[in-house]
């Protein structure tokens, strides 16, 4: 069967490529630990930091050492003290020419705070910038499945080196097989992605929300693809927050996504589901805990519950283009103007 803008080869052959990686990562992680680290920080800013909120839930769910989460536009003002020469910082740029993520790399340089990033191209001008430059575009351009498995390798590492991590073997076994797991529900949720697709297409506004894990995906489906690919109206909540200001707006006709996943926060986003129902005919319930994604171990379920719901993300973006008649590549302002 064909899917829009999907092939199976293509697809796992992208993510061989990812997995490829390791022995690099692991190299660049020993490097780092060799001179010194005390706390591991993620910084970005829209998508980017978007995908490592999942990894930095991962990471604090497993050790003591700090994990800080830094916008990267805010990184550059010293803000944070705690970001010193015995930092790592994770940065990454698809394209390598994010204008913030350059500038958080020049400036940890100037500070001698090592960093290591990721960006798709080789004569990017982050890669230059980096202690430790990855050069990696393989990945799902519609989703941000692809984006999770990189900087699993680079989170995990760096758990594993600092004694956090002994089931790092075991768990890399897993990343490994987790890409047929999502190719299997890429097919198994496209026709459902595209009736809704197809039913919200003239939709003026969304809710999106999510807890956990999960927050990320949701953040960045409602921020980079319907804001910025689609121009439609959205407000993404975290569950806990639902009930602190958001819910006032909720009525009959609101559309209203809620992505569940298998963390501990789940029954956060059940209370809000459980309200939902009750106003609002429009609300659509995303659980991963539907999909079977055998060819992971239950134990990493939970872990992998970001990459499940962007494999039903990824088809939704994909329908949506062509439900909504906009194409996901233009834009009036990104990288358009000069601001």
């Amino acid at each position: 069967m064909a899917y829009k803008n999907y092939d199976r080869e293509t697809y796992l052959n992208n993510f061989k490529e990812i997995m490829k990686l390791k022995s690099q990562v692991e190299k660049y992680i020993d490097d780092a630990f060799e001179k010194g680290v005390d706390n591991l920080v993620m910084a970005g800013v829209g998508g980017s930091i978007s995908i490592m909120m999942p990894m930095e839930y991962f990471a604090k769910k497993r050790t003591a050492m700090p994990v800080y989460m830094e916008n990267a536009a805010e990184l550059v003002l010293g803000i944070n003290k705690a970001v010193t020469e015995k930092s790592l910082v994770v940065l990454y740029s698809e394209s390598g020419t994010t204008k913030e993520a350059i500038a958080a790399a020049e400036y940890c340089r100037e500070k001698g705070i090592p960093t290591i990033g990721v960006s798709g191209n080789a004569e990017a001008p982050l890669q230059d910038l980096l202690t430790y430059p990855i050069v990696c575009g393989a990945g799902d351009e519609l989703s941000c499945d692809g984006d999770h498995m990189k900087l699993f390798l680079i989170v995990s590492a760096v758990l594993h080196k600092n004694g956090d991590m002994d089931d790092y073997d075991e768990f890399m076994e897993n990343l490994a097989k987790l890409p047929e797991a999502l190719a299997d529900i890429k097919e198994e949720v496209d026709e459902d992605a595209k009736a809704y697709a197809y039913q919200i297409k003239d939709e003026p506004y969304h809710m999106l929300v999510g807890s956990g894990n999960l927050w990320g995906s949701t953040y960045c489906f409602a921020m980079c693809y319907l804001e910025e690919m689609q121009w439609i109206r959205t407000k993404s909540i975290e569950s806990p927050e639902f009930f602190h200001g958001t819910l006032e707006l909720l009525e009959e006709d609101t559309s209203i996504m809620i992505f569940k996943g298998e963390d501990e926060t789940r029954m956060l986003t059940e209370r809000v589901e459980n309200f939902a129902k009750k106003i609002s005919k429009k609300v659509k319930v995303i659980d991963t805990k539907e999909y079977e994604a055998k060819e992971v171990a239950e134990k990493y379920r939970g872990d992998f519950s970001p990459a499940f719901l962007e494999a039903y993300l990824g088809r939704l973006t994909a329908h949506l283009e062509d439900a909504t008649g906009h194409s996901l590549d233009i834009r009036r302002y990104y990288r358009v103007m000069d601001y």
